[in-house]
């Protein structure tokens, strides 16, 4: 059986669901000079947890590794007020079985810290970047190789 080892990279830009400025720890708003504080939602263990739990659950479609896909997709998803991750969706896809398992693993993903407007949880919408690399490997199981592309 031919096993494969694969990569996944992602760098994460997110935006609050609302008129919140995307990627902003702060803001500043015109109307009465108060000070806005906004926090990005962020998984349990940060992104290297992540990536770990991408690695640790994704199952490469064996048709997708017959042809050895490799490439880069775009999701989204929301992080609501409790956490929990809903409305996942592809926005660039790479392959109708990677894309699938990938939608899997994401509405399977455990609660993240929420994103929070002045210490009140918000809801937050994520969108990632995801680059997918199959290798061929006599490797007996599928792990993570790289965190971050050079």
């Amino acid at each position: 059986m031919l096993m494969m080892l694969f990569t996944v990279t992602a760098a994460v830009s997110a935006q609050s669901v609302g008129d919140q400025k995307p990627d902003s720890t702060a803001v500043t708003t015109s109307n009465n000079s108060k000070e806005v504080v906004i926090t990005q939602p962020e998984f349990k263990g940060g992104i290297k947890e992540m990536y770990q739990y991408i690695a640790d659950n994704f199952q490469y479609p064996e048709e997708a590794a017959r042809r050895s896909v490799n490439g880069k997709m775009e999701v989204e998803f929301t992080v609501e007020k409790s956490g929990d991750v809903t409305y996942c969706g592809i926005v660039k896809g790479l392959d109708y079985s990677i894309d699938g398992e990938i939608l899997r693993l994401l509405e399977a993903m455990p609660r993240w810290i929420p994103a929070t407007r002045n210490g009140e949880p918000v809801r937050y919408k994520v969108l990632m970047p995801l680059t997918i690399r199959a290798k061929k490997s006599q490797k007996s199981s599928m792990s993570l190789i790289d965190y971050m592309d050079e």
